[in-house]
């Protein structure tokens, strides 16, 4: 489950949702981890990480739902749930592609 304030929402990190994540993005995974260690993502890009993730979950919102529920929450927290997201897809094995984010 991710926690957005008071927000919890079932979210799922697979192979799909990750190329997605690169897509929007234009970068790869890692590059993309690297970005938010060093404070470099745009609010889009939180979005962009969070919002495929989320609706892989099973949940029907878009990104604009999305945004509503990150501004309500706080960006450190957004940005927090993002960094989450990535330590899970680093370090997730083949196996581990279709389990769900536990954040």
């Amino acid at each position: 489950m991710l926690q957005l304030g008071q927000k919890q929402l079932k979210g799922r990190v697979t192979l799909d949702v990750l190329v997605r994540i690169e897509g929007a993005m234009g970068c790869g995974i890692v590059k993309v981890a690297q970005r938010l260690q060093e404070g470099d993502l745009r609010i889009n890009d939180i979005l962009g990480i969070l919002t495929p993730v989320i609706r892989a979950g099973g949940n029907d919102i878009d990104q604009k739902d999305v945004g509503a529920a990150v501004w309500e929450a706080g960006l450190a927290e957004g940005m927090r749930c993002a960094g989450e997201i990535l330590a899970l897809a680093l370090t997730a094995g083949e196996a581990g592609n279709d389990e769900p984010a536990n954040q």
